[in-house]
Order: C-alpha cells, then structure tokens, then sequence
C-alpha cells in the first residue's frame, strides 16, 4: 500500500513530511485553534499524540478516502463553534456502543487500538 505524503505543522516551520499508511488512521479532524496546522490525523496505536499537518481537512480527506463523516460529542462544553465534525476510517473500528440514555444521545466509536471516540447521535451510515 503507497504511503501519503502531508506536510507536518511544526514551529518554527521546517520542510518535515509525515508519510503515512491510509490503512492506519483512525479519524481525522480540523484542528483546534490553539493546535498548530490545519487538520490533525489520528493514527493507530499512537495513543494521544497527534499529527498536525497543513493541509485543509478537505484534501487530507479527499487523499485518504473511504472516510465517514460525523459529528464529534464533548463530556465539556462544545467549542464556540460547536460540535466539530471528524472523519472515521470504518476499517478501524471495532465496534461501536450507545450511551442511552443520555441527552443528547451519544455512541463511543471502539476502535482496534483500544482507543475510543464520541460522537453525537445517530450513528452515520457506513459504521
């Protein structure tokens, strides 16, 4: 499987690449305001580090493809923007399990590494 090519968000900024293998990322999201980089890539078994890149979500999720798009839960408040939309790899998820009943409605997205996402009920067609 080819690896794909983003460009690290670094500060300072330097020429770093990030190549990696579609088949690994988990999810995919725009970064937060106070993150470096437009969009971040959440890779398997890479825990809570991230990789922050500078290309738009659009084009990290145009390039990586297959991804399902849904809308992200948060235990805290929202960020002023609201609830944030993330990109899931379905290859990589292991199961997934309502918090019923719970206002609003929410499912934890399991994911082979152990990791888990929220994300606002219902669930998008293609989990």
């Amino acid at each position: 499987m080819p690896l794909l090519c983003f460009n690290k968000a670094t500060d300072p900024a330097a020429p770093d690449d990030l190549r990696i293998n579609p088949a690994a990322v988990l999810y995919v999201e725009a970064s937060r305001a106070d993150l470096l980089g437009q969009t971040t890539i959440h890779l398997l078994g890479q825990g809570t580090s991230v990789n922050a890149v500078t290309q738009s979500t659009a084009t990290v999720v145009s390039a990586i493809g297959g991804l399902v798009a849904a809308r992200r839960h948060y235990l805290s408040p929202p960020p002023d923007d609201g609830a944030s939309t993330v990109y899931i790899s379905p290859i990589n998820v292991s199961h997934a399990r309502p918090n019923l009943p719970a206002s609003p409605d929410f499912w934890y997205v399991c994911f082979a590494d152990g990791s888990e996402l929220r994300i606002i009920d219902p669930l998008p067609a293609g989990l």
